[in-house]
This record gives C-alpha cells, structure tokens and sequence, in this order.
C-alpha cells in the first residue's frame, strides 16, 4: 500500500514543524502495511491530519465525530501499537474532531487519464482513474438524469426513479436513528468522499434505511442537478445482469453502471450465494469508487453477518461508514405518529397518539399502519377517533404487537396463575406431576411464544437444554393427540398475548 501524501503547512504551524510532523505520520501509515486492511486504512485512517506532536503525542485531526468514534473504539489499541512501532515505545496517540483541520489535506494523487470521447464523463467532481484501471465510459447523453420530482413520469424504463415521499424533511429523527440520520446528510452534502464511501445502513424491517438512502439521493440532485442518480433494489440488479448476460449486452450493461455518479442499491443481504452477481458488482464497485461515485447500500445485517457473501465485499463494505437504525424509542414513535397524522390532514387527540406509540413499538411501517388503520375505521364506522374507537379498530392488532413483547417471566406468571403454583415451585427440583406438568408447559409456551434459546430456557427453571427439548416434545405430542392440553394450551397462549 502506498502511503498518502498530505499537504504540508498549515495555519498557525511553521512549515518546518508541519513538515516534520507529516513525516512522522507517514510512518505511522507505512508501519500498517500488512496489519490493517488497506480498504480499512484508506477509509479511517488516511483521511485523518497529524496537526502537532507534543512530546511524545500524535494528535489527529478528524473530520467527523463518527470518524473518531469508530477510530478509538474499533482500531484504537491496534493503531496506538503501530505508533509505537514507528515512533518509539513511549508515543501515543490522539484524535480530535477538526474539520477545518481535516479538509485541508490534499487527495492522493493519481495518473490522469487523456480525455477522449470514449471516457470523459462531464462530471467535475469525478475522482480520477490511474492509466491501468481504464475503462470504457459512455458519453453524459449515454444515460439519463435521475429525475427529480418533476419528471418521473418520463424518465425511462431501466431508470429507477426516487421516492418523492422519502426526503430528510420527512424523516423523524430520535435517538435511534440520529447516526445514521447525520451520515446521510453528510453523505449528501459532500457525495463521493473517500471517508464516506460506500454508507452502508443496516437494521431491521421497516426502521428506514430506504428512506434514508431516498432522502441523500434527492439531497444530492438538489445540490447537483448534473449528476446521475440511480436508485435499484438489489434483487433487480441481479435479475438486469442476467438479462444482460443472456441477451450478450454486458458492454451496454456496464457502460450504464461504470458512469453512475450516486449508485444507491438496497437490501443487498440478497446478494448471498449469487456468486456471479457479486463478482460483477465487485467490479462495479471498485470502479465507481475510483471514479470518485458515491455508493450507498442497505442491509437487513451488518456487513460480516451477511452469510454467503465474500470476504472481498465484507471487507468493501465495511471499509466505508456502516450504520445502524434501531427500533425507535417512544418519543420518536410518538414524533412519528403526528407527523404521519399531520401529512394525512387528521386531527389525533393526544392521548390516542400515546395509546398506539406505547403499544406498537417494532418498526416505523407497523406503527404508521396501525395508524392508518384507525383512520379508515373511524371513517368507515363514522365513528369519533378516539381511544374508545383505537380499541375497537386496533384490539386484536395491538395484541399482536404486544405478543412480541413476551417474556419468561410473563409465560411463568400465567402458567404459576393457572396451576396454583408459585414461581419458586416451578424452579425447583421437584418431580411430582403437580409442578412438573406445569414446568413443562412452561417450557413448550417459553420457545413458542418467544426467541430465547433452549440453553435459556434451560437456565430459567434451572434445567439443562435437553430437558426444555423433552418438555417441549412431550407437550406438542399431547397437544396433537389430547383435545383437552390443546384447549389448554391455547387459552394460556390468549392470556399471554392479551398481557
């Protein structure tokens, strides 16, 4: 790996301190060859500034308070090691957030490719290729604008256009999103940053990593209108490449992705055991992002919890900002409902927004919907909406959302009810049928009705794992065979979820 270069001098700094502090830096940068990953170093580690060197300390500049986090947190002990490598035993190192500081590093500098017809692309923020990586490039007329929101209607067929509805302004931020939220604004503010590049957003169903990705890419067309934006679901771009491949037009297919300027693709978890389908987009990948393209991706899962995906793009697409989006916490579900309830021009009393946000807490798509739901229930039934009416429309609803919420404690506490036993019972080491019937029905509820493992199971009567399996056999085999255990079973199951 080649070390950057960094621009030398800097306010307030003699031009031969700032000198001699670069070159210390770029030891640091050469001692990482072969102990961290280049795509990691180029990602994190480069773009950081060495602004002084007090003593026996570095102090780096970062651009980006997520910058420093991940630098402390995920490669702290590993680079403190390395500066000590390359600078002595006694040194150590620091990392301040100075984007004034970190901006005025020069990009590494490569060979420029002659334009000619065939690859210049009028696109003056378009990082440069070196001489070996030259590809093809179809002129800006090869491939259209992404539309804003004036045009979707004609933009073209293989052009997948963004979501007007899914913009920042739109977006509730809270806690648990507020992260990602601020890596995609920056991302849109300052598209193709080596330091950004790729964003990968993972999190569950529902949480908003699409409209995130949808909101940068309409950020970005509204500071750039020249640039193209493509936004494309994972499982669409595999079922074009094999189109492509079929009818012999993989130069057309990869002049169309090789100029891209904003490639956003999603759940891209569907690109495990498509082996041919992650070579091409590694392909692409590496050539966008030479080209100075931002990428944007998203995820169900973390990069290296994608199973069937190779190391070469884990280690792609962790090479960028991965960010989470957890479930959101209680007043951004409430945020979430007034918003949702403003947009669609209904009037909500407060204490019914109160009522679904408290109960309804898994993903943004369950929480709107059980909104929706109420509003053409009360429309329908001519109905007032109010709490009364919450209940009527959402009842069963609303005890499904509650049922994810189950816990060993819950199932034991209706199981202790029903049987006249206490919890203490029921842990015990006791054998007769009295407790051991009701332990065991305990068990078959814990994995029906929950995630938890056998082990935990196990754990929580105080029994080992093959014991929970044998409750749980024991049980299923009378509830299939025994009329009375099913009814048993499944008036326990109602008196659980309806908790």
């Amino acid at each position: 790996m080649q070390a950057k270069k960094f621009l030398k001098g800097r306010n307030g700094m003699s031009e031969k301190k700032s000198s001699s502090i670069e070159s210390q830096w770029q030891k640091v940068l050469e001692k990482t060859d072969g102990i961290i990953h280049e795509d990691v170093v180029n990602a994190w580690i480069a773009p950081s500034v060495p602004v002084s060197l007090e003593g026996n300390e570095l102090v780096l500049a970062v651009d980006l308070p997520g910058r420093k986090q991940y630098i402390e947190s995920r490669l702290g002990a590993l680079l403190g090691d390395i500066v000590q490598q390359a600078l002595g035993p006694d040194f150590t190192f620091r990392v301040i957030v100075d984007p004034e500081a970190a901006v005025k590093k020069k990009p590494a500098k490569k060979e420029k490719v002659p334009p000619t017809e065939k690859n210049t692309v009028e696109n003056p923020s378009a990082g440069e290729m070196t001489a070996a990586e030259t590809v093809e490039y179809p002129t800006q007329g090869s491939l259209p604008l992404a539309p804003s929101d004036d045009t979707h209607a004609t933009a073209p067929d293989d052009i997948t256009t963004l979501n007007p509805k899914y913009t920042f302004d739109a977006f509730v931020m809270g806690r648990s999103n507020q992260f990602s939220y601020s890596m995609a604004k920056a991302v849109a503010d300052a598209p193709g940053l080596p330091s950004h590049n790729p964003l990968f957003i993972y999190g569950g169903v529902g949480l908003g990593k699409t409209h995130l990705m949808h909101a940068a890419g309409h950020k970005i067309l509204a500071n750039h209108p020249e640039k193209r934006v493509l936004y494309i679901a994972s499982t669409d771009f595999t079922n074009e490449f094999i189109r492509s491949i079929r009818e012999k037009s993989m130069d057309a297919f990869r002049k169309k992705y090789y100029s891209i300027d904003v490639l956003l693709i999603d759940d891209i978890q569907f690109f495990a055991g498509q082996e041919q389908t992650q070579t091409e987009f590694f392909q692409t990948f590496n050539k966008l992002r030479d080209n100075g393209s931002q990428i944007i991706l998203t995820s169900d899962r973390q990069p290296q919890d994608v199973k069937d995906l190779e190391d070469r793009l884990i280690s792609r697409f962790a090479g960028g900002v991965v960010v989470d989006i957890q479930p959101p916490e209680f007043e951004t579900r409430v945020a979430i409902l007034q918003k949702k309830a403003q947009s669609e021009e209904v009037d909500i009393p407060e204490d019914v927004v109160t009522y679904i946000a408290s109960r309804v807490d898994s993903n943004i798509r369950e929480l709107e919907g059980a909104l929706m739901r109420l509003i053409k229930y009360a429309s329908m039934m001519r109905m007032p909406i109010d709490e009364t009416t919450c209940i009527a429309a959402l009842g069963n609803y609303l005890r499904g959302e509650k049922g994810r919420r189950i816990t060993m404690e819950m199932i034991e506490r209706i199981v202790c009810t029903h049987f006249k036993v206490t919890s203490d019972d029921i842990r015990s080491t006791k054998r007769s049928n009295d407790i051991a019937y009701p332990r065991q029905i305990a068990m078959f509820l814990c994995h029906e009705l929950t995630e938890v493992s056998w082990p935990t199971i196990g754990g929580f009567f105080n029994r080992d794992h093959s014991t929970v399996i044998h409750a749980h056999k024991k049980i299923q085999n009378l509830t299939d065979s025994d009329a009375a255990t099913k009814a048993l079973i499944e008036s326990l199951t109602i008196q659980i979820k309806g908790i």
